[in-house]
């Protein structure tokens, strides 16, 4: 009896272990399940799962079941060290790095000591910061300075405001960059908690006060509202030539939101720094800032130089800087210029050092269009190039849009550089993410964070638009290798590949006069193709957003195909009716014909105006200046 109770006891006691466990298995394969499904949905799309398991106990790329948990596990366990380290932040979180930009004018991509292949170029100090850093050796800026700087602050390309083609903001111009605009860079790093100010180069508007840099989101502005100036008098002439105003501004953002500049305040200002060099004030006020900046808030510094924009203005002490064996008289002041921007740089970095931020600040050094090859006239040919490429500025050739860059920082490695396509307008989303905001608009500029960091390899960016303009017919486009363009690149002059001035050269182009009556026609010939446009405007039936009807239809007559890899200099036009490029250059034209619907309406700087557009000031002993002010 005992041993029958016993196998019965026996046999119920294993019924029910045996079923409990069988339960348990049903639960942990429920479970087990939902994770599967859960970390599916997570990954489904992220290709970097599958090589990050890659051989692991099954064939390449196959992910069972066990490799999602093992996954989930892995996910949970970071999260929870995370949260550790975190936690033992003070604050929370990491402090974030602070930024200096500097933007060099009219700078060529032969223009710089580390591309130069002339040995006419010193720039030490900016060689050897891009030597602790990242060089961007396939950087695209526009083809004129309005057009760069909008695409650098607003992050998206100049055409959707109407701001492309060659066409500068003159002063006494009602237009700028649309009031509308407010996400732009300084306004979004404010947001991420940053101290903001610019010194140098506006040239984004200035009729109203609404169009100032301090109304922009940069909380204090030292520099000028327009493109160009006297390096000595701050004056600059407005388009006619008729009278010079004085332009040199100092303003900070008050609490109300507000800003005011008095003339007792301009005529101070004007005292300060009449006939002081424009490179060494900015340099000293970007150092003053430095110094007294407060390092527990991050910085944001914009410096924009006029250097090496005309005119061709220079210090003896820059001019000894000069190689000895440069004997060209135009090509040693600009090589001066370029010597005077490289003495500011190094004195922005010493600021950073002394004041111990120099390691934990991203220092961006940037170009905005091409180098001019000359001006108006023999005297006052500029001196710049863009060897070995073709064009200039003004120009969408290499020569005009692609600019030297690079930049330095936590994180990024020394000695390194990449040939990944970058944009001007890059900057916008990937300082966003730097300061921790996210911008509220649709963006053309893509974040290159990861490329700069070296964790990605290749660019987020597929191509870049480079021109897109109905008024001149033109329009350029890159996508990997490959680079389109419709219509004349640039005007006549300015299409060869020109190597730096040697000897008593004055100017470039053989058999070619080249004074002050070529470069009125060269105006006249650009004013009559908007006056053309702006009539064709008036017509109803026209559509400046229509490709083949505003810029140019699909055929030989106006496309040329570059493979820039192995053809930089743009020489070897690819393209045919019926050649076997033409399917990629139809599928690059049809995506500018779908970028035409982005433009838009043309905005033409017209000169008016100009009485308001300057005060005029009056000192003690009765001496008088002009100055450009907005007045709207």
């Amino acid at each position: 009896t005992h041993k029958e109770t016993h196998k019965e006891t026996h046999k119920e006691t294993h019924k029910e272990t045996h079923k409990e466990t069988h339960k348990k298995r049903r639960r942990r394969r429920t479970l087990r399940q939902k994770l599967v499904e859960a970390y599916k949905g997570m990954f489904r799309e992220n290709a970097d799962v599958a090589i990050l398991i890659k051989g692991y106990g099954k064939p390449s790329g196959v992910l069972t079941q066990h490799h999602y948990i093992l996954l989930g596990l892995c996910i949970v366990i970071v999260a929870v060290v995370t949260l550790g380290i975190t936690l033992t932040v003070k604050g929370g979180e990491e402090p974030k790095p602070h930024v200096v930009m500097i933007i060099a004018d009219d700078m060529g991509i032969n223009d710089i000591g580390y591309y130069n292949h002339h040995d006419d170029i010193r720039t030490p100090h900016l060689d050897k910061m891009a030597q602790e850093g990242m060089r961007l050796d396939k950087y695209y800026g526009q083809s004129i300075c309005t057009p760069a700087r909008a695409a650098l602050f607003t992050g998206r390309y100049p055409y959707r405001y109407g701001l492309q083609g060659a066409r500068p903001i003159l002063y006494g111009a009602i237009d700028g960059l649309p009031l509308t605009e407010d996400q732009l860079l300084p306004k979004i790093m404010k947001e991420g908690g940053y101290k903001t100010h610019l010194v140098g180069k506006w040239h984004l508007g200035y009729s109203s006060w609404a169009m100032t840099p301090v109304m922009k989101g940069y909380q204090y502005f030292f520099g000028m509202y327009g493109g160009f100036a006297d390096y000595f008098t701050h004056e600059s002439a407005e388009p006619e030539g008729n009278f010079a105003a004085f332009d040199l501004h100092e303003h900070t953002l008050r609490e109300d939101g507000t800003v005011v500049e008095t003339k007792a305040e301009s005529l101070q200002l004007i005292k300060e720094t009449y006939n002081v060099y424009s490179e060494r004030l900015f340099t000293d006020k970007a150092a003053e800032i430095i110094k007294e900046h407060d390092v527990s808030v991050p910085l944001f510094l914009t410096v924009s130089y006029m250097n090496p924009h005309s005119p061709l203005q220079t210090l003896e002490e820059d001019m000894e800087r000069v190689p000895g064996q440069v004997v060209n008289k135009i090509r040693k002041k600009f090589s001066a210029l370029m010597s005077s921007l490289d003495y500011g740089v190094q004195q922005i970095s010493e600021a950073l050092k002394s004041k111990g931020i120099y390691e934990n600040t991203i220092f961006i050094f940037t170009g905005d269009n091409g180098g001019t090859i000359q001006g108006p006239d023999k005297s006052d040919a500029l001196g710049g190039t863009n060897f070995p490429l073709r064009g200039a500025k003004w120009t969408v050739w290499e020569g005009g849009v692609r600019v030297p860059a690079f930049v330095r920082g936590p994180g990024i490695p020394a000695n390194s550089s990449t040939s990944e396509l970058f944009h001007i307008s890059d900057w916008v989303p990937t300082l966003a993410r730097v300061a921790g905001v996210k911008p509220l608009k649709e963006l053309d500029g893509v974040d290159q964070m990861d490329l700069l960091l070296g964790e990605d390899k290749e660019s987020k960016r597929r191509d870049v638009i480079l021109e897109l303009d109905p008024a001149y017919h033109q329009a350029a486009i890159i996508r990997g290798n490959f680079k389109l363009l419709i219509g004349e690149p640039g005007a006549k002059p300015y299409n060869d590949i020109y190597e730096p001035l040697e000897g008593n050269e004055t100017w470039y182009f053989e058999n070619t006069t080249y004074d002050r009556t070529m470069y009125s026609e060269l105006a006249a010939a650009s004013q009559a193709k908007v006056d053309q446009y702006i009539e064709k405007v008036k017509d109803p039936s026209f559509n400046f957003r229509n490709i083949s009807s505003a810029i140019g239809e699909f055929n030989a007559a106006n496309i040329r195909l570059f493979d820039l890899s192995s053809d930089p200099s743009e020489s070897h036009d690819l393209f045919t009716d019926t050649g076997r490029f033409r399917e990629t250059a139809k599928i690059l034209y049809d995506e500018l014909a779908e970028r035409c619907g982005e433009m838009g309406e043309l905005v033409f700087f017209s000169y008016r105006n100009t009485d308001d557009s300057y005060e005029v000031l009056e000192f003690e002993n009765g001496t008088k200046i002009n100055k450009w002010k907005p007045w709207l």
